[in-house]
C-alpha cells in the first residue's frame, strides 16, 4: 500500500508515523521478514521493484504454498508487528522501525490467487511477472491491447473482436501463464527481463523492441478511465506515456505492421487454441442469427410495448417444432433458452413468418392464461 495503510485508520482512529525507508533500511527489513514468512511460505518473494528506486514506502512479499496453518494474528506475532489490517488477500502490518522510535515500517503479505491449489505455483510465478518492475505489466498492456492481447491475474490471453463487443469477459481465449512462454510470443527479450533493468530507459527500450510493439498502434489506442487515473498518480507509467513514446523515431518502413486480425491467427497458430476460437465464434454467429430471427419476428408481430413482450413470451415457451422445422403450439410449457434457428431450417423461414401472424395470438393467450393460473396457485397457499 506503499506505506498508506496506516495514514488515517492506525490505533483509535489516529495515523502511525510510516516515514520512507532507506536502502538499508529497507534491505534489513525485507531479510528479516522474509525469514520469517519462510518458515510458514514454501514460495516467499519480493517482485523486483521500479528501476533507480532510491527509498521505500513499504515491503511488498507474494507468499504461495502453506507449511503449516496460519492465520493473520500468527503473521502478526510472527513478525513482531503491533498492528494489522487487510484488504482483499493482502495482510498489510505495522512493524516497530529499527531505527526511528515512535514510527514503524509497513510490511505487505499477498497471498497469491491459487494459494494451496495444484494450479499454486504456475500462478504465483505469473502474478510475480504481473507485480514486477513498476508499471512493466500496465505498460505492455496499453501497448498491445488495440492488437487483442491482454494480461490478467489468469494469464496472457487474446480477445475475440466480435465478442468482446458486447462481453468482453467472455471474449477471452487463455493463451498462457508461463512468463518465458508469454515473452516470447510477445517477441521481448526473456533472457533480458530475468537479468533485471538498471534503468526506466533501458525497461522502455525493452518494451519497444517487441515484435508487435507500434508507435502508430499505440497513438491511436482508446484512453479508458483506468489509463487516465494510472496517469495521475503512477510516476513510471506517466513519463512512459509522455516522455518515452513521444521520443520515440518513426518506425522502420521495413518493420512488420501487424493488424488485430494477423496477431489473432498469430496467437491461435503458437498457443493451438483453433479449437476454443471455432467454438467461440460459432457460439457468437448462432446468437447473431437468433438476435435477427427474434428481430424479424417482432416485426411481423402489429403489436407494441408489453404486448409484444408478453406475447414474444408466450412464443418462446409454447411453440414446438417438429423434425422438418414446422411450428405448432404446444400443450405443455418449453424451455424459453431454445435457440430456434437450430429448430427451423433456412428454407422454413418464411413458412415460419407466415405461421406466427397467424397464430401469435394464441401463444399469447396461452402465455396469459399460465401466468393466471400460476397466481391462482400461489394464491391458494396463502
Amino acid at each position: 500500500m506503499g506505506g498508506q495503510a496506516f495514514a488515517t485508520a492506525g490505533p483509535n482512529g489516529s495515523a502511525l508515523s510510516i516515514p520512507r525507508m532507506s536502502q538499508e533500511t529497507y534491505d534489513r527489513v525485507r531479510d528479516e521478514a522474509g525469514t520469517k514468512l519462510k518458515e510458514t511460505f514454501k514460495h516467499v518473494v519480493i517482485p523486483h521493484e521500479v528501476p533507480e528506486k532510491s527509498d521505500y514506502g513499504d515491503v511488498d512479499f507474494l507468499v504461495e504454498g502453506s507449511l503449516r496453518p496460519w492465520t493473520s494474528m500468527a503473521l502478526k506475532v510472527a513478525l513482531g508487528a503491533q498492528y494489522e489490517t487487510q484488504t482483499g488477500g493482502t495482510h498489510i502490518y505495522a512493524l516497530p522501525h529499527p531505527e526511528i522510535s515512535d514510527s514503524f515500517v509497513e510490511v505487505d503479505v499477498e497471498i497469491c490467487p491459487g494459494n494451496d491449489t495444484p494450479d499454486g505455483e504456475e500462478l504465483f510465478a505469473w502474478t510475480e511477472f504481473m507485480k514486477a518492475w513498476g508499471d512493466l505489466t500496465q505498460i505492455i498492456g496499453i501497448c498491445h491491447r488495440p492488437l487483442g492481447l491482454t494480461c490478467n491475474d489468469r494469464g496472457l490471453h487474446i480477445r475475440v473482436e466480435e465478442v468482446e463487443v458486447y462481453d468482453k469477459k467472455k471474449s477471452l481465449i487463455f493463451l498462457t501463464r508461463d512468463v518465458a512462454e508469454a515473452l516470447e510470443f510477445y517477441g521481448l527479450d526473456s533472457k533480458k527481463y530475468f537479468e533485471g533493468f538498471s534503468t526506466l530507459e533501458q525497461l522502455f527500450q525493452w518494451v519497444s523492441r517487441g515484435r508487435f510493439f507500434s508507435k502508430n498502434i499505440f497513438e491511436g489506442r482508446t484512453e479508458k478511465a483506468n489509463d487516465r487515473s494510472r496517469m495521475r498518480k503512477r510516476v513510471m507509467y506517466s513519463r512512459f506515456i509522455n516522455d518515452f513514446m513521444p521520443s520515440l523515431s518513426e518506425p522502420e518502413p521495413s518493420r512488420k505492421k501487424w493488424t488485430r486480425q494477423e496477431v489473432l491467427q498469430e496467437a491461435l497458430d503458437h498457443f493451438s487454441r483453433h479449437e476454443e476460437y471455432d467454438r467461440m465464434i460459432n457460439k457468437h454467429n448462432a446468437g447473431v442469427k437468433e438476435g435477427a430471427l427474434w428481430k424479424r419476428i417482432r416485426e411481423v408481430i402489429p403489436l407494441s410495448g408489453s404486448s409484444l413482450d408478453r406475447t414474444v413470451k408466450g412464443l418462446k415457451r409454447w411453440v414446438a417444432f417438429s423434425s422438418d422445422g414446422a411450428p405448432s403450439i404446444s400443450e405443455k410449457p418449453l424451455g424459453t433458452d431454445r435457440n430456434w434457428i437450430e429448430l427451423v431450417p433456412d428454407e422454413g423461414m418464411d413458412r415460419l413468418m407466415q405461421w406466427i401472424e397467424e397464430h401469435y395470438e394464441t401463444a399469447r393467450a396461452t402465455e396469459r392464461r399460465a401466468s393466471e393460473l400460476k397466481k391462482e396457485a400461489k394464491r391458494a397457499l396463502e
